[in-house]
């Protein structure tokens, strides 16, 4: 659904209270909540990809954040970070769901999701495009009323047998409330992210405003006193503008990525992969070395692959930090198949494409198993995948983040997110100052400790 109808040129900001009685929950209130105020924070999701391309996807089905709609939402998260959530819900749906769980990142928060908190199911039109509307009823998919009717009118019909707007906004109201009896005796700031639709159900408290649509990632509050429900806010955007303001202010986090040192069989000219050998005397005192390079280093978290030259690396340069270890089978190196425990000059003197990929320093990706290794590919997707995860866990804090893992698919890694950097040859450690923000990746600076 689009963001705004398109008659109107501009979004409304309400910051008036309007009045709209709920008198049979209300009379369930007791006397002792009298007092107790809820504040209901709406957020509706951060944009999609069905935003971009104006499709008509309701409460019938689901469509990924971009990166932007990502983006938004943490930032959103910084915005509202003076705002103390006792709670936060969202819709089933997963882009509202992902939404709440990116403004609420470091709270330690669970997000419950409650299925009526749905956007309006557009009916036999779910799945479609607003240009398709238009040519069919000769009406705007963006005129709501034609398809959806008034939020007080229960007898209106779809031409579209879409869920009208009455009907959606009792069961919006209906999730609304049964929040509250979960919360039934407190006061404070819910979060509540769901979707476009929610303008539908609060244009009942907006008096004789016309009806207006809500901006990705905007914030409507409505409060909860003596069983009563005000509109305090409405579509505000502010709190985005001061989370882009709070982030740009923010350092990216750093991800000390370290290569482990020389191993017997690299020392003899043999492949590894997943294959595992002892440290040679120069790789044990590559590691001792680093060990006293990073012990004023302050970690946040350390990971490191389940290959022994992976752990045992970490375990020898993290003795005395009191970090707990954390082994992830994405850090192991690719798997080659055959080439496996293999000699590098038999590999080599195969002088195939695959054999050629595999030692540049810009072509791991691209590297082509012969039988039934991994693929580099694969390999840069996998370390991709755990790398981002620990960057969007840890991103909002302070210290490093140390990560053990090995050359092959580190190289593969760079490839896919840092293409213009080369990772040279080594045979002490390598350790790469990688730095993580808003998704992107960079290198600051690689150094060799032998």
């Amino acid at each position: 659904m689009k963001n705004t109808i398109k008659s109107l040129a501009t979004l409304f900001l309400v910051t008036a209270m309007t009045w709209g009685p709920i008198s049979a929950f209300a009379a369930s209130v007791s006397k002792t909540d009298e007092a107790k105020v809820l504040r209901f924070y709406l957020v509706r999701h951060g944009q999609t990809y069905s935003n971009i391309k104006e499709m008509t996807i309701g409460g019938g089905g689901n469509a990924q954040l971009t990166q932007k709609g990502r983006y938004d939402a943490s930032s959103l998260g910084l915005g509202l970070a003076d705002v103390p959530f006792v709670a936060g819900y969202s819709s089933t749906l997963g882009r509202a769901y992902e939404t709440a769980n990116q403004i609420l990142r470091g709270r330690n928060m669970q997000v419950t999701q409650i299925e009526n908190l749905k956007d309006i199911s557009w009916g036999d039109a779910e799945g479609g495009r607003i240009d398709d509307l238009t040519g069919k009823f000769g009406h705007s998919g963006n005129d709501f009323e034609f398809y959806f009717g008034k939020f007080n009118d229960p007898d209106f019909k779809s031409p579209v047998n879409a869920e009208n707007m009455y009907q959606f906004s009792e069961r919006f109201e209906g999730a609304l409330k049964q929040i509250a009896r979960q919360h039934q005796g407190q006061s404070g700031n819910i979060l509540v992210t769901a979707h476009s639709s929610m303008a539908f159900y609060l244009q009942k408290y907006r008096g004789d405003k016309p009806l207006s649509g809500l901006s990705n990632t905007s914030v409507s509050v409505l409060e909860l006193k003596d069983g009563t429900f005000s509109l305090v806010d409405f579509n505000n955007t502010e709190y985005l503008k001061s989370g882009y303001a709070k982030e740009k202010q923010l350092p990216p986090l750093d991800i000390t990525l370290v290569i482990n040192p020389m191993t017997i069989l690299n020392k003899v000219g043999v492949m590894e992969g997943t294959s595992d050998s002892d440290f040679t005397a120069q790789g044990i005192k590559a590691n001792q070395q680093l060990k006293s390079d990073l012990k004023n280093t302050h970690f946040t978290a350390a990971y490191s692959s389940e290959l022994g030259r992976g752990y045992k690396t970490a375990e020898a340069v993290l003795a005395g930090h009191q970090q707990t270890l954390i082994k992830d089978k994405n850090l192991d190196e690719m798997f080659l198949g055959h080439w496996e425990a293999e000699k590098i000059e038999t590999i080599k003197a195969s002088d195939s494409q695959a054999a050629k990929d595999l030692f540049s320093a810009d072509r791991v990706i691209h590297f082509l198993s012969p039988d039934d290794g991994e693929n580099g590919d694969i390999a840069a997707f996998r370390l991709d995948s755990l790398l981002s995860g620990i960057g969007y866990q840890y991103e909002f804090s302070k210290g490093h983040v140390a990560v053990f893992t090995h050359p092959l698919i580190v190289k593969a890694f760079l490839n896919k997110r840092v293409p213009d950097y080369r990772l040279p040859e080594s045979d002490g450690i390598q350790v790469i100052n990688l730095q993580y923000k808003n998704e992107a990746f960079s290198v600051k600076d690689v150094k060799v400790v032998k």
